[in-house]
């Protein structure tokens, strides 16, 4: 008879890779039509793939490694949900609202006319 075939050392197989869906948000992204926020309200959706919400995006001054960009009512939106009620006031320094970035955390401030923005959008 033949001698046994030795057998290969196994190895886990590669990774999948991104979703059809993290590939369609990256790309809204890049276009421009959806923020870099976990909950993103305001980008395309199945019901509405036109989005018709202002596609202005702000980034968080001051953070240092932040390089994330979001919609102000999101940004809004997601300080609220870390704890930041709507009644309660924003500390504000020369013309900038402190807050932290939903994603990587870092805290940095972005101006208060964009902060007010974001809360109107939400009202």
């Amino acid at each position: 008879p033949p001698p046994p075939v030795p057998k290969r050392a196994w190895t886990p197989p590669p990774p999948p890779g991104l979703t059809l869906r993290q590939r369609i948000e990256a790309g809204e992204r890049t276009a421009g039509l959806r923020c870099d926020g976990v909950s993103c309200g305001l980008g395309p959706s199945d019901e509405e793939p036109e989005p018709a919400a202002d596609r202005a995006r702000v980034r968080i001054r001051g953070a240092e490694g932040c390089t994330h960009a979001f919609h102000p009512a999101c940004l809004v939106s997601a300080e609220r949900v870390a704890g930041w009620g709507p009644e309660e006031v924003r500390a504000v320094q020369d013309g900038m609202v402190l807050v932290s970035c939903p994603v990587c955390r870092a805290v940095g401030g972005v101006p208060h006319e964009e902060w007010e923005r974001g809360a109107a959008a939400l009202a």
